[in-house]
């Protein structure tokens, strides 16, 4: 949910929102614009998601743009980070959020289901960590999305989990890297969020039984996510840092 229309804290910032086209992703960016930040969203495949989403983050009154960028590929984030500190000048927000779900028995996994795992949610975010490390400006702020299923390694989430859990490690060390130039590095991890990417990866009778576990009877919303993200982003948050923030309604 964006803060009231009052609150423009990060006028004069540029953020880069990876993956922000739809989803939570989308949320995110719409956060960041409601509060002042040119807000640049990353997308892959849907060109018209992307394009809506920047009609919506330019009725705040910011400057917005959508960028096809493919985030397995290290040459593509390279560009990607390269071009929008060239348009804009500089880069004082980063927030990642592709990923990708299988849900299978490790001894099932085929080699292809863990290349697509791997390169999906923990490359890619090697690759934005990466990009951002050497793009941030001092002070810059770096959050990707994990997943409270890192505390439940077991089961068909396995190395779904396994592969964000990995992603936490890079945060941790991030945070400890990029201190010295007051740069925070913060994961955060949602329970199951009611939207397109998480009803596309789990059956109707999963989605109930998750919907039945939390203590709201009823899953999370983009909006729910939303202002955490944009917590870490933000001036309070400047001494949080290598943390992962899990957001989750008490389901996990």
């Amino acid at each position: 949910m964006p803060p009231p229309v009052s609150i423009r804290d990060l006028e004069g910032k540029v953020a880069l929102v990876v993956g922000g086209s739809r989803n939570q992703g989308a949320a995110f960016a719409e956060n960041l614009a409601s509060r002042g930040a040119t807000t640049v969203i990353s997308y892959l495949g849907n060109e018209q998601a992307a394009l809506d989403t920047v009609t919506v983050l330019e009725k705040h009154g910011v400057t917005a743009e959508a960028v096809r960028s493919d985030a397995t590929s290290s040459a593509d984030v390279d560009k990607l980070f390269f071009d929008v500190a060239a348009r804009h000048g500089r880069i004082d927000i980063v927030v990642h959020t592709p990923g990708a779900v299988i849900k299978k028995p490790l001894a099932d996994f085929t080699d292809e289901d863990f290349d697509h795992l791997i390169n999906l949610n923990t490359r890619s975010a090697f690759n934005t960590l990466r990009a951002a490390a050497n793009a941030l400006s001092d002070g810059g702020r770096y959050v990707v999305l994990s997943t409270t299923l890192t505390s439940i390694m077991t089961g068909p989430y396995g190395l779904y989990s396994g592969s964000k859990a990995a992603v936490e490690r890079m945060v941790l060390a991030a945070a400890k890297e990029l201190g010295v130039r007051g740069i925070t590095v913060n994961a955060v991890a949602p329970g199951p969020i009611d939207d397109s990417f998480y009803r596309g990866a789990e059956t109707p009778e999963s989605i109930e039984a998750a919907t039945h576990h939390s203590p709201r009877n009823r899953l999370g919303l983009p909006e729910d996510v939303a202002p955490v993200v944009g917590w870490l982003v933000g001036a309070e948050a400047g001494w949080v840092s290598g943390q992962t923030v899990r957001a989750n309604g008490a389901m996990f």
